[in-house]
């Protein structure tokens, strides 16, 4: 997506980066069969899209990269929050958790998942160097943060989507979102 180049400063933008989700697990093509596995992975897109898009009406966007969230973001100040594309799970309680975290003066905002890698990040402010790490790991991102002073919050962890134990875990979770579990049905015990 193109940037917005006219807009004032200061505006939240949200980005869907492919580069926070995991690799995909060939083996849930295997055990879901290849299309459904797409249809699945499709649908958590989706999640995420319309995540963003509540987040940042009109400032919302997809990238591969940090460098290409970046590009879309443009060059304007304002708070950044990265989103992967396979958390099933993405609600009104993260959007609230990242939005009263920025709002109260938080510098970096982390949400993990089951595999310790961030699904979520936000930054108060656009920083180039801080995008560009966002993908490295919790770790790095901590030492980042750390060094420039940031006040750092966690929001709750969440379980990726990926591979078959991730499938039949969230087909048995009672607060996994209706439109995942569908698409996970027979992965559920029998009544």
């Amino acid at each position: 997506m193109a940037p917005v180049v006219d807009e004032p400063a200061g505006l939240l933008s949200a980005v869907v980066l492919d580069a926070l989700g995991a690799p995909a697990d060939p083996e849930l093509d295997r055990v879901l069969g290849a299309g459904a596995a797409q249809r699945l992975r499709a649908e958590l897109r989706g999640v995420a899209r319309r995540w963003v898009a509540t987040l940042a009406p009109g400032r919302a966007y997809e990238a591969t990269s940090p460098a290409t969230a970046l590009l879309a973001i443009g060059e304007g100040a304002g708070p950044v929050v990265l989103v992967a594309p396979d958390v099933p799970a993405l609600g009104l309680e993260h959007r609230d958790a990242v939005l009263g975290d920025l709002e109260a003066g938080i510098g970096l905002v982390v949400g993990s998942a089951h595999d310790a890698r961030p699904y979520l990040v936000a930054f108060a402010e656009r920083d180039p160097a801080l995008v560009e790490l966002a993908a490295s790991g919790f770790e790095v991102l901590m030492e980042a943060g750390a060094a420039r002073g940031l006040a750092l919050s966690m929001i709750r962890h969440e379980r990726r989507l990926v591979g078959p134990g991730d499938a039949r875990a969230v087909a048995l979770d009672p607060l996994a979102p209706a439109q995942i579990v569908a698409q996970l049905g027979f992965l559920r015990p029998a009544d």
